[in-house]
């Protein structure tokens, strides 16, 4: 075996094409990872503010739906004293007169206690909505990709409105973030 300069140099040269071309591959692969985790925190970024507004949306539908439901209960026990156009006007929710929308100006106790329930439906689908908002970002601060405090916030809200709920609805359960967190683990 005859070993001459240029068959070292030639050797050389196939070496650091090699480890050279392993290194572009590898600085890919991690920009890749990196631009990965870029969009997915961009997504969940956005996912949040897209929670928070559906936060407000429901939270806003269901103190119109328990107005109504106030105003509701008060014509029942106010039908026998006539005081009935009074509650209809008096019952508001952002200066308009929601209870009137709801029910009409004419209606029989029967068209009451249907309404009654109509509005019972509607404030359990509102409750049923930030339940499931509530899991979901119970999940994402398990995952804790964003590691910002902004769902945290997000969240304090939505289970401080699932607190003031009406009665009735006992079977809404509170997730609480570090038992989340350790079920994962």
């Amino acid at each position: 075996m005859k070993v001459t300069a240029d068959a070292i140099l030639g050797s050389a040269q196939k070496i650091n094409s090699r480890k050279k071309t392993e290194e572009t591959e590898l600085k890919q692969d991690t920009q890749n990872v990196k631009s990965d985790s870029v969009n997915i925190s961009r997504i969940i970024n956005s996912r949040i503010e897209a929670l928070g507004k559906e936060v407000k949306e429901i939270q806003t539908s269901l103190t119109k739906n328990q107005i109504i439901r106030e105003g509701i209960d008060q014509l029942l026990t106010a039908s026998s004293s006539g005081n009935t156009e009074k509650i209809l006007n008096e019952t508001t929710f952002n200066d308009k007169k929601i209870l009137k929308e709801f029910i009409g100006t004419t209606f029989t106790p029967q068209e009451v206690e249907s309404k009654k329930n109509e509005v019972k439906t509607l404030i359990s689908n509102d409750i049923n909505s930030l339940t499931k908002i509530q899991v979901e970002m119970d999940n994402i601060i398990a995952s804790d990709l964003t590691g910002n405090k902004k769902v945290e916030n997000l969240m304090a809200g939505v289970s401080e409105t699932l607190k003031k709920t009406p009665a009735g609805l006992e079977n809404i359960s509170n997730l609480d973030a570090n038992k989340v967190m350790n079920l994962i683990r």
